[in-house]
């Protein structure tokens, strides 16, 4: 005969390993996960995400960047703070998927302007943004992580 003790112990060790096997991870929806790849998660030293210019296409052709150009760098903060290397501040939303809002105050001539990115590609090594251009073109910016 079995005694119950041991057969008790071994079965409710087996029905504890079974729940804890199960949990489920959570799946971050594409919005939030554009978020945080844009600025970070927000959790300990992931609350920010810095930006540098790599490329610019204009209508399929490259532009040459000069050497200031490549060293442009933007500044995403998880709770929604922008900021740029040409002292410029302001405020960044992605509302919809793959569109990046940027409200950019400007230090220089105190005026404010804000425009609509379209997100190209975004992963946690390179940012590619397009935007429409006041002259009808299109230009796409390509970014690779700084921080």
């Amino acid at each position: 005969m079995i005694s119950r003790v041991p057969f008790l112990f071994i079965f409710f060790s087996f029905l504890a390993m079974l729940v804890i096997s199960c949990a489920k991870t959570a799946v971050t929806p594409p919005l939030q996960f554009q978020k945080e790849l844009l600025a970070g998660t927000g959790n300990f030293q992931n609350t920010q995400h810095t930006w540098q210019l790599d490329s610019t296409i204009i209508e399929g052709s490259p532009y040459n960047l000069t050497t200031n150009q490549k060293s442009f760098k933007k500044t995403f903060t998880y709770d929604g703070g922008y900021s740029d290397t040409d002292n410029n501040i302001g405020k960044w939303e992605i509302s919809t998927i793959n569109k990046l809002k940027q409200t950019i105050y400007y230090q220089a001539n105190n005026k404010q302007d804000s425009a609509v990115y379209d997100i190209v590609s975004i992963n946690s090594a390179q940012l590619r943004i397009s935007l429409k251009l006041s002259n009808g073109q299109t230009a796409t910016y390509s970014f690779k992580i700084s921080n």
